[in-house]
């Protein structure tokens, strides 16, 4: 297509681009676990950008998704704080960029909602489980019991502790865009918002 040129395009096609595409950046579960530690199935960290008081912060966090929705896990700190001030995120989830290979990189933003065990403790718990994170936090828990850095017997009350410290943040998007660079080639920039996408060829 021509540089510049804006082309409305389906937005489910558009839909299922970037929902493959966080499917292959975001961490998936491990599976029951078989050995002390963390086994999630890693892919690629993330970068939460949050604001409060116009002082910006960016953070590196894992990611998660389901659907277009984008699940973060949070432990406290200025994130957490940020949100609760002010819901509206942005993230950008992206590999290093390579202008030799064909790849992706997707800016969102959004709305963030805390979820955790004190405001939603059936949904969180769902949630722990359905991303596989409380087979990693639960695998942690008796890694360091081993080492020594927690007492034995105490993996359940350990586990409940570290459970009421954790957050999961909803990301529910209101725009995305989706840069698709090619070699040899000007970049493709989609753009999706709810109920229309579009496609234009990003040149100078």
């Amino acid at each position: 297509m021509s540089k510049n040129k804006v082309k409305e395009i389906p937005v489910k096609e558009l839909e299922e681009e970037i929902t493959e595409f966080l499917h292959k950046m975001a961490n998936q579960p491990g599976g029951k676990r078989e050995k002390p530690g963390c086994n999630l199935i890693h892919g690629k960290a993330c970068a939460l950008g949050t604001c409060v008081d116009n002082e910006s912060r960016v953070t590196p966090i894992d990611l998660y998704h389901d659907g277009l929705t984008i699940w973060l896990a949070g432990e406290p700190g200025g994130k957490i704080a940020n949100i609760m001030r002010n819901p509206k995120v942005s993230i950008g989830v992206y590999e290093p960029v390579d202008h030799r290979k064909e790849q992706k990189s997707l800016q969102v933003w959004g709305t963030a909602v805390l979820i955790n065990i004190k405001n939603n403790p059936e949904g969180f718990k769902k949630r722990l489980a359905f991303f596989g994170i409380d087979e990693v936090l639960k695998g942690m828990i008796e890694e360091f019991t081993l080492d020594g850095q927690l007492p034995k017997g105490q993996e359940e009350a350990s586990y409940e502790r570290l459970t009421k410290l954790f957050n999961l943040i909803k990301v529910t998007p209101t725009k995305m865009v989706l840069l698709h660079m090619q070699p040899g080639r000007f970049p493709l920039h989609k753009v999706w918002e709810p109920g229309k996408a579009t496609v234009s060829c990003v040149g100078a």
